[in-house]
């Protein structure tokens, strides 16, 4: 039941509540009115109000939000960091945790970069090239290649992305930790290669490069030992292999028979 306050008091309320004033400001205002009071006047003069956001107002403005958004789409802003300093810049002083909040408001999500091979335009026109020379290729002919190539397995532990679980209060254990020996522990570099018929042996590299003259010597002991390699040819391979850790050498034809 509304208790029954004078009417300019009521012409007062109603007017804060218009104005979308808090009830916390309200009761200032209007000294001797209790919260529960004005709830009552508003459901009885507003009912169809919604109601006010809890919490402080955001320093931050609908205009900034869309300047982080398109900064953070066209990478302009790179990182958490690289906001939470864009806003400090401008007046915005506002924690890094909070500032992560933000950009999870907006629907961005962290996510690990996926590595690529860092192509110049040189690198692009001739992958075209080559794949528009080859576009017409049948299944036979695709079945005839011999595709290559060499990597890295190191000795100790992964180059990749690391986690554990943790609770907030449990004491940090041994398998929480990423070990690491001096020097990174080693590395064994090999060669391998696939086909439509099976994958064939790996090589082991032991000197880490890989010579164009080694190329052709593994290629030719793949063919002998391999008798299911022995059906393809390798005629004018054009390839690149490693020769030095500086640069690398192209090798323009290898005939095997």
């Amino acid at each position: 039941m509304v208790h029954s306050l004078p009417l300019d008091v009521q012409n007062n309320i109603k007017s804060l509540l218009k104005s979308g004033h808090p009830y916390s400001t309200i009761i200032e205002r209007v000294p001797g009115v209790k919260k529960s009071t004005i709830s009552d006047y508003k459901r009885k003069w507003f009912p169809n109000m919604r109601p006010l956001k809890s919490g402080r107002k955001s320093e931050i403005t609908a205009t900034t939000k869309s300047y982080i958004r398109h900064s953070v789409i066209t990478g302009k802003l790179k990182t958490g960091k690289d906001v939470q300093r864009y806003l400090c810049d401008i007046g915005c002083v506002i924690g890094y945790s909070a500032c992560l909040k933000l950009l999870k408001s907006m629907g961005f999500h962290a996510r690990i970069k996926k590595r690529k091979p860092f192509l110049k335009a040189i690198h692009m026109e001739k992958r075209l090239a080559w794949a528009n020379a080859h576009k017409d290729w049948t299944k036979d002919d695709w079945r005839r290649m011999v595709f290559s190539d060499e990597t890295m397995v190191n000795v100790w532990g992964s180059d990749g992305v690391k986690y554990y679980w943790k609770r907030p209060d449990d004491k940090l254990r041994f398998h929480h930790l990423d070990l690491t020996v001096k020097g990174g522990g080693g590395s064994v570099m090999v060669w391998g290669c696939i086909t439509y018929d099976g994958p064939g042996y790996a090589c082991r590299i032991y000197d880490g490069t890989m010579k164009k003259e080694d190329y052709v010597q593994w290629v030719k002991k793949l063919h002998q030992r391999n008798s299911v390699f022995r059906k393809y040819q390798y005629s004018s391979v054009s390839l690149t292999v490693n020769i030095t850790k500086l640069g690398t050498k192209r090798v323009n034809t290898v005939t095997i028979y």
